[in-house]
């Protein structure tokens, strides 16, 4: 481990925050002391495929990449399993556009699927690597410096971290400059000939269109993406009073124009509300 903070990368195993690890490997960025994936279980196959690929290249530097999870998010957001938090008991919510029985349209928003399956999960990590007992306080003010690989082009998504012992750090922001891009053209002189997936749950209803389209050419994924999209309105539990759907024209997936689109702020921005940095890096 290096002198001073834990430096700790949020890793989503998607093309920003992928380009940020192997800038460390490669001497790029300071050596990480390790990287950290929250698996929520529903990520793509290349996304998977890629994280291996990227634990090999971190191995070689001596960084190592952890994954953890908090269970099967697809499986408890569409069951309504309740989660116990310090805040109390509430249920799983992904941000399903919605439509009430008087035909208003909106979004949910006290949604914890990325405090909950990729925040938390992060932060028990760190406190392990760092000998925390639960409950334990933070033994001092910057003891870890948390990476993110939030570009350039996505400045409004960059945050002040809300614990004590942590400080959040975004290379791509503030010491490079560098867009996403800019990102994959690094990666594709680097790397020539490798694909940098983006990282996102399959049924993520951030999806803009063209993601969309890229999960549809995948059989498996596009039938899972449908199934779920069908099971949100037919089985989750909290939302009774209204009709719930993944894709943003509120309309059954399978359904769902992705050949239109739309302008900002009704898909274009919905990234904006994933302001935490750990979703589609």
């Amino acid at each position: 481990m290096s002198s001073g903070p834990l430096k700790v990368l949020s890793l989503g195993a998607g093309v920003q925050s992928s380009v940020v690890l192997l800038m460390s490997c490669l001497g790029v960025l300071p050596k990480l002391d390790a990287a950290i994936f929250a698996d929520t279980h529903w990520e793509p196959a290349d996304v998977y495929s890629h994280l291996t690929w990227l634990e090999q290249q971190a191995e070689l530097a001596g960084i190592p990449v952890h994954r953890v999870s908090a269970g099967d998010l697809r499986k408890h957001a569409i069951e309504g399993r309740k989660k116990k938090t310090k805040e109390g008991t509430h249920f799983v919510s992904l941000p399903i556009f919605t439509v009430a029985a008087d035909g208003s349209r909106g979004i949910v928003t006290q949604r914890q699927c990325t405090r909950d399956y990729k925040i938390r999960p992060i932060q028990r990590k760190v406190r392990e690597l760092l000998g925390l007992r639960k409950g334990q306080r933070w033994p001092g003010t910057g003891v870890v410096e948390q990476w993110f690989g939030i570009s350039a082009d996505e400045a409004g998504r960059v945050r002040i971290s809300r614990e004590r012992g942590i400080s959040n750090r975004y290379p791509l922001v503030y010491e490079l400059g560098m867009s996403r891009a800019d990102c994959l053209a690094w990666a594709a002189r680097n790397y020539p000939g490798r694909p940098f997936p983006r990282s996102a749950c399959i049924g993520c209803p951030f999806h803009q269109n063209d993601e969309w389209q890229r999960i549809k050419a995948d059989p498996a994924a596009w039938a899972d993406a449908v199934d779920a999209d069908r099971k949100v309105r037919r089985e989750a539990r909290g939302h009774r009073t209204s009709t719930g759907y993944l894709h943003f024209s509120f309309t059954p997936l399978e359904e769902a124009d992705l050949t239109f689109k739309p302008k900002a702020p009704e898909s274009l921005s919905l990234w904006r509300h994933e302001c935490m940095g750990l979703c589609g890096v």
